[in-house]
């Protein structure tokens, strides 16, 4: 698979590419203290750009520029998440709602997940926005409170590459690539970007592809809980847990995997009960 190909099935689509990763625990598969979005690993310090508390983003993916929203809400406990979602899938559009629960579950709503594949959403989400605080990183080291007004972002970078994983999937863009756009001040609470990114990609050597990541990002995480009173009804909640092995299976097993619980939940509180009591 051609690189190009597997950035834009990792930003967009289901399955994700999976790289190899540093050994990670067994439980959970995304623990509280892998920040979500934060830094690019556990040990990393997090990013000034992560501690926002709602980002909208749309991506554009090359070559046909298919596009994707997600609405993130996060919240100060970073295993906590919850993100809406309307994009590219494996048949048609996908589109739903997938709440992170302590690093240890998922709930998800609207949609029906893929046997095997149950974290491919999760993992599109958040490796998304991990690129996309990258980005902000780059077009100003100095983070949001630097920001006044209006700035022009054109940055280059020769040799390293952008990075962002979660346990279970990557997306990588190799170097030299470029970064251009702007980056915008709202109000005291809220930012507005729009970056598009060039780096090498394609079916021949040599080529360059774009992708475009724009949005807002406000508000703060402190303090911000996802209550335990969150209605569950309608809702379809799993474990998170390294995937039990199946030589039958043709394709490569993704180093964590998702168990459906029974239910049912009434409240989120309701489902952190069990999630204490997994294996």
């Amino acid at each position: 698979m051609k690189t190009l190909k597997i950035l834009a099935a990792g930003l967009l689509c289901l399955p994700l590419a999976v790289s190899s990763q540093p050994p990670a625990p067994t439980k959970p598969a995304m623990p509280s203290g892998h920040p979500p979005i934060g830094g690019s690993s556990a040990r990393a310090a997090p990013s000034p750009w992560s501690e926002f508390a709602d980002y909208t983003l749309t991506v554009k993916v090359p070559p046909k520029g298919e596009a994707g929203t997600w609405k993130y809400r996060t919240f100060a406990n970073p295993g906590d998440m919850v993100v809406e979602f309307d994009a590219p899938g494996t048949k048609g559009r996908s589109k739903g709602t997938i709440m992170l629960v302590g690093g240890q579950g998922i709930a998800v709503k609207g949609l029906a997940l893929e046997p095997g594949f149950e974290v491919d959403p999760l993992d599109v989400a958040i490796v998304n926005l991990k690129v996309l605080t990258r980005l902000l990183d780059t077009a100003l080291p100095a983070g949001p409170a630097a920001l006044k007004g209006k700035q022009a972002v054109d940055r280059r970078e020769s040799s390293s590459p952008i990075e962002a994983f979660t346990p279970s999937a990557t997306a990588r863009f190799v170097a030299p690539w470029a970064l251009k756009g702007s980056v915008e001040r709202v109000d005291a609470s809220t930012v507005s970007f729009r970056l598009e990114l060039e780096a090498p990609g394609g079916e021949k050597p040599g080529e360059r592809a774009r992708w475009t990541f724009a949005g807002t990002a406000s508000g703060t995480q402190m303090g911000r809980v996802l209550e335990d009173a969150t209605n569950l009804a309608g809702w379809t909640a799993y474990t998170l847990a390294p995937p039990k092995s199946d030589k039958s299976k043709a394709h490569t097993a993704l180093r964590f995997g998702a168990t459906r619980l029974a239910g049912p939940h009434a409240t989120l509180k309701d489902l952190r009960a069990e999630l204490a009591k997994a294996p």
